[in-house]
């Protein structure tokens, strides 16, 4: 065995153990592809300056600061609304890897997400997902891929859905074609209790399993303040989820009500009442803005001036926010669901029917798909599991493989010994390799144990025990405010009920960073309103 191959190989095996394992969709159920263990997500929907085009895994120095905080919370995954394919994203990634954090993402970008004024699934679009795709294909903490939020909002946009679904198919099928792992692939649906369970039946219905979403979930903020399981829509959504046959979990949850019961969902979603059907949950969201639904607060400059999507924004000291953030890491430190291992767990699929278009569903039960023409998607002989980038270690692997990393007399050196060396050499290097894996994947577990342990001292300590390294940062940093959507003076436990957190009539004033626009304005624009996957917020102002 050459020297340069046994680097490679020590570089990619040390790369392996010390990433993160590839979470994998199994009947409807996550899973730790390597321990077999049945993954929750506790996630928090992650941005820092806010804006259109702003890409939040763009900042080393941001990600680590946010990424070693987030591990004390207790955090396992971040949303990310838009990325962008150019963009390096290693460094965040493997900071996000190091924390334990996976990371979900959505494929559209401002100017390719779909227009509900303009249905349609092209080869612009198709070009743009699967590039962003091809940026993220490569890290194991890659938790999954939206292909778009919120684009079905009311009744009559429902006209979406197949669309939608052809966009799963395609992207599925260009992530076989490539030989990439089995990355899931699904959709983000707005919460409209009159065709919430036809959407998600729908993505997942008929015979062609090639067509099916991996996934579904939902944007949901029904559960606030002195909400139930019964009052806040979780049990009927519990019970919509029986027999289904993908994962399903929340991913946008909120409340912005001050104190503990901003997080009681938690407790449901997590818990024995719903643990066996739902994956758990994103809450929303991790940076504080006016609609107060944030966690941690940074400290801008306040001559900073709107963030443009170019150049290289500052790095924020993420504070946390009393008690929200005290009392978020005290509900996840003591909710670690188990659930059932891969070994004793065996998926039993049953054909979904297609909802029928009686009522509020727009889509008739026999609407074929649309396709793109001209569009072909080649295969690939199938690729190995692909390593999370690790900076170093990719560094390692390409010096190792360097016809110049090996000195030239090396060769003969080895040649001239003996056969008893060599015998000797070529058992201890394999040897030297595996302590070095071991070592390694130990030192990893003991670091995870210490962080739990912290994360649990410190929420039993409280606030000031947590904040003594949170020293609040300025500088040449950039805000432009962008809100939830929210109808004003209506409590979010009430939007459950009555759907106008979605509704776009015509009736209504929307805002667009300070602009206020007419509900047809915004359908005119190049990023559609309410639309998350597009990495805008858009907030009601007036009821006329």
């Amino acid at each position: 065995m050459s020297a340069s191959v046994v680097a490679l190989l020590a570089a990619l095996l040390i790369s392996r153990s010390l990433c993160l394992a590839p979470i994998e969709a199994v009947g409807a159920k996550l899973y730790d592809s390597e321990s077999g263990e049945q993954f929750y997500i506790r996630g928090i929907a992650y941005s820092v300056v806010d804006g259109p085009n702003y890409d939040a895994l763009s900042n080393p120095a941001q990600c680590k600061l946010d990424a070693a905080l987030m591990e004390t919370l207790g955090v396992n995954t971040v949303r990310v609304y838009t990325v962008g394919s150019e963009t390096p994203h290693d460094e965040c990634m493997k900071y996000f890897d190091d924390a334990e954090i996976y990371v979900l993402i959505d494929l559209a970008t401002p100017t390719t997400g779909f227009k509900r004024a303009e249905p349609e699934w092209t080869m612009d679009m198709f070009t743009s997902f699967t590039k962003t795709l091809d940026a993220f294909a490569k890290y194991n903490n890659l938790l999954a891929v939206i292909v778009g939020t919120e684009i079905i909002n009311d009744e009559g946009s429902s006209i979406m859905a197949p669309y939608i679904k052809a966009a799963i198919r395609d992207i599925k099928a260009y992530r076989d074609g490539q030989g990439y792992r089995r990355i899931p692939v699904g959709y983000s649906a707005a919460d409209i209790n009159s065709i919430r369970l036809d959407t998600q039946n729908y993505l997942v219905c008929g015979s062609n399993v090639s067509n099916h979403a991996d996934f579904f979930s939902m944007n949901l903020y029904s559960w606030c303040g002195n909400s139930t399981f019964i009052d806040s829509g979780y049990s009927e959504m519990y019970d919509e989820a029986e027999n289904y046959p993908v994962p399903i979990f929340l991913s946008e949850s909120g409340c912005n009500n001050i104190g503990d019961s901003r997080f009681g969902d938690q407790e449901a979603i997590l818990g024995p009442q719903m643990n066996d059907r739902y994956s758990g949950a994103v809450l929303y969201e991790w940076k504080e803005e006016s609609n107060s639904y944030g966690v941690v607060s940074y400290e801008f400059s306040t001559s900073a001036l709107s963030y443009t999507g170019t150049g290289t924004p500052a790095a924020y000291t993420p504070t946390p926010i009393s008690p929200d953030f005290y009392n978020l890491q005290s509900h996840w430190n003591t909710l670690t669901p188990t659930g059932t291992p891969s070994s004793d767990y065996t998926p039993t699929y049953t054909e979904v029917s297609c909802p029928t278009s009686i009522g509020a569903w727009s889509v008739p039960q026999a609407a074929t798909l649309p396709t793109i023409d001209n569009l072909v998607i080649t295969t690939k002989p199938a690729a190995s599991s692909p390593v999370a980038a690790d900076i170093s270690s990719t560094q390692t692997v390409a010096a190792a493989s360097s016809p110049t990393a090996i000195p030239n007399n090396t060769s003969s050196g080895i040649s001239s010994l003996s056969t008893g060396t060599k015998a000797a050499i070529g058992v201890a290097v394999p040897l030297v390799v595996i302590a070095l894996v071991l070592v390694a994947f130990f030192l990893r577990r003991r670091r995870r144990r210490r962080n739990k342990e912290a994360a649990a001292a410190a929420a039993d300590k409280g606030p000031e025990y947590s904040q003594v390294s949170q020293n609040s940062q300025g500088g040449g940093g950039v805000v432009t405010e962008f809100f939830k959507p929210e109808v004003e003076g209506n409590p979010v436990a009430q939007l459950h009920a009555d759907d106008a957190r979605h509704e776009l009539g015509s009736q209504a004033v929307y805002q667009m960073g300070d602009q206020e626009r007419e509900p047809a304005e915004l359908e005119a624009t190049n990023r559609p309103p309410q639309e998350l996957s597009n990495g805008l917020s858009v907030r009601r102002l007036v009821e006329r």
